[in-house]
């Protein structure tokens, strides 16, 4: 797909596919800056309940994040704002981390955040659009 809009904050990007897809590229550490600055673009695109996103992170180049960081999304970020997240290349220790950071959010944020771990982007582009399918097949 093509890229409707780009942020770039230290060594992270991040792209706009679609009107409603956040393709985010770690590399290295995640350090709470680059966290603030993520949630910053959440917020620009007026990410909420009547405007959720799909959330695409690519780990394979990434270092992992810290506490700090991790903190910040746990305070910031609500589960509302998306209608799914999708990871992939990341270490086993990465997504422990990151399901413990889903679990937590998931705990505080009053909706369920929908988390799913894949091992590459062929795969993260399938689930986006069978969970697509799968919405707007849903009742209403």
């Amino acid at each position: 797909m093509a890229v409707m809009r780009e942020w770039v904050f230290g060594t992270q990007r991040v792209s706009l596919e679609d009107s409603d897809i956040l393709w985010t590229k770690v590399r290295g550490s995640f350090s709470e800056t680059d966290v603030r600055e993520l949630v910053d673009v959440f917020h620009e695109l007026g990410a909420g309940p009547d405007k959720p996103l799909y959330l695409v992170v690519d780990l394979s180049s990434s270092e992992g994040l810290s506490v700090a960081p991790r903190k910040y999304l746990a305070e910031h970020v609500r589960p509302s704002w998306f209608r799914a997240v999708v990871f992939f290349g990341a270490k086993r220790t990465h997504r422990e981390v990151l399901r413990a950071l889903v679990v937590a959010l998931n705990f505080i944020g009053g909706a369920k955040l929908e988390a799913e771990f894949v091992d590459s982007e062929a795969q993260a582009r399938a689930f986006l659009e069978a969970h697509r399918r799968r919405q707007e097949a849903a009742p209403r």
